[in-house]
């Protein structure tokens, strides 16, 4: 292998990126990998190995206003025109054979549908890995909830100066206790622009709509391959990729060549076995790189092992605990079932459809917030994954609902789902689900969550506040999910207004995040009559 180490990268504004190329021994030209990060380019160079023993050049590229590169980092606004300049001047060397594909993970996958979209020839492909899409719904809040631990932590880091700021004289817990963005910023002793500003654009605008990878989908030219994790809080991305990029791409070779793999992982520990509480087997332990080189070969070699005759889907199903392959995504002959809300602190969720009995309430108090307690979180958080909720049950602002013992046992593939029935004297307020199984042995584990700010519950555009202790139907997407629920299992939801430090905690007013508004506690009820049918929507396939 030889280095080029600290290539200058022209831009069409005059600013140079830094990259480091790495070239396989022999006299090319080659097929050309590009990753590029806000992380430094230099994390990535025992990867280079790798590539090149499998025949690849590889460049990894410091982006816009990190580490070696110049001007100024502005998350997400630039990648497009850079990834296109970057890919003209990959092409124009003497050691590029003239096709190029991406690979890389977070970020480093952020930035490859942008780089597609600009439709350069030499592009051959990518590999995106738990990156999402929407910026709005689903990095920065999730579904209008503003994302607490995962935006402090990861712009306060990363979004701030070319390299990383000092962060060792602060907590964590100390910047997400903070009631306004200028007591946030003189903890930490510095200011973050990014984040000031992603909170300001609190409803999806002209902001949000440009750096939208789904209205980018049409530009989208080339095949995909779009890995992610059950207990990634990003990975609604990759189910939108495949089926926006199979419906809606640029070419028909992009419709017809659009790839998912999902396994049982977080957003570090692609192709690992353990997480959370949970081993998922050695059938878990992927090798996601040898599976990337079986795509990247059909399309930058023209190599086929077949895997242009394996179905395009590969999901890991939980609870069964091996690979499964699935022709689409939706699976093709997803029954939707309805699961009904009845009544009780504990209550239950039957098949028979609602009953007569009056709502279900608590009291959120901003004050003290439900703990987060895994699921799909940012990486630091912990605990992480498949977690026991029982700790958070017998609180007061949590409601509970089960299912009987299954009879049989049920595979739940698909995106979950939850029409909620509720009302507050608030004008505005959070709800949170939680989807679980009741082991045989009494755990609740969760295995997927959604949550949503009331004022968006009609669209991401503007505000509209509840009207006090009026019935409302809330929607809420409680993300994607392939478990196979054993005989003996019960299925389980928990509901609740809060997940700290996961989501701000909501004050209960129509203040946008971060305003230090006085906080108010809130009476909620959940609806499950004969007119307000609250019930959880569950994908179930026949495996």
């Amino acid at each position: 292998m030889r280095a080029l180490l600290l290539r200058r990268v022209p831009m069409p504004d005059g600013v140079n990126l830094a990259a480091d190329v790495y070239l396989p021994d022999g006299p090319g030209p080659f097929p050309v990998l590009l990753t590029r990060t806000p992380y430094h380019r230099r994390t990535l160079a025992a990867r280079a190995r790798t590539f090149t023993d499998w025949g690849y050049a590889y460049v990894v590229q410091d982006v816009r206003g990190k580490y070696d590169s110049e001007g100024s980092f502005r998350p997400l606004l630039d990648e497009v025109e850079d990834g296109r300049a970057t890919l003209d001047w990959i092409a124009e060397q003497s050691w590029c054979d003239g096709r190029i594909g991406m690979v890389g993970a977070s970020y480093l996958g952020i930035v490859q549908i942008p780089a597609a979209s600009s439709g350069h020839e030499a592009l051959r492909c990518i590999c995106p890995a738990v990156a999402p899409n929407s910026f709005f719904t689903d990095w920065v809040r999730y579904d209008g909830c503003f994302a607490l631990a995962n935006m402090v932590r990861w712009s306060m880091s990363h979004a701030v100066c070319p390299t990383q700021p000092a962060i060792e004289h602060f907590s964590w817990e100390d910047l997400w206790s903070q009631p306004t963005l200028e007591d946030l910023f003189r903890k930490a002793g510095y200011e973050c622009w990014v984040l000031r500003e992603w909170a300001e654009h609190d409803t999806y605008d002209d902001y949000w709509r440009s750096v939208d990878q789904r209205l980018m989908y049409p530009k989208v030219k080339v095949p995909g391959l779009h890995i992610g994790g059950w207990f990634d809080h990003l990975t609604r991305g990759q189910f939108q990729a495949y089926a926006g990029i199979r419906d809606e791409g640029g070419s028909e070779l992009a419709r017809r060549n659009q790839r998912l793999l999902v396994g049982p992982w977080g957003h570090t520990n692609l192709g690992g076995r353990e997480y959370g509480e949970r081993d998922f087997g050695s059938e878990a332990a992927l090798d996601i790189l040898s599976y990337q080189r079986r795509f990247l070969d059909l399309w930058m070699k023209d190599l086929d092992d077949g895997i242009s005759e394996e179905p395009p889907v590969k999901l890991f199903v939980t609870g069964l605990d091996r690979w499964v392959d699935f022709r689409d995504w939706p699976v093709p002959g997803t029954e939707i079932v309805s699961w009904h809300l009845r009544s009780g602190k504990f209550g239950r969720l039957t098949r028979e459809g609602p009953g007569s009995e009056p709502p279900d309430r608590f009291v959120y108090d901003p004050k003290d917030p439900v703990p987060t307690l895994g699921g799909p979180v940012y990486w630091g958080l912990e605990p992480q994954g498949p977690c026991d909720q029982r700790p958070i049950l017998y609180r007061d602002d949590v409601l509970y609902y089960a299912s009987e013992r299954l009879g049989r046992p049920l595979a739940v593939v698909g995106e979950v789902n939850l029409e909620l029935w509720m009302a507050s004297d608030a004008e505005d307020t959070d709800f949170i689900a939680k989807l679980c199984v009741v082991e045989p042995e009494g755990k609740v584990v969760c295995l997927t969550y959604g949550s949503i700010r009331c004022r968006y519950r009609n669209g991401w555009e503007r505000y509209e506040p509840l009207s006090k202790d009026e019935p409302t139907l809330l929607r809420i997407q409680m993300g994607n999910l392939a478990y196979f629920f054993p005989e003996g299992s019960r299925i389980a939801l928990i509901v609740t207004s809060s997940s700290y430090p996961r989501i701000l905690p909501h004050p209960n007013t129509m203040t946008p995040p971060w305003k230090g508004t006085s906080l108010r506690t809130a009476e909620q009820k959940v609806l499950h009559d004969h007119e307000h049918p609250s019930r959880l929507l569950l994908p179930t396939v026949e495996l």
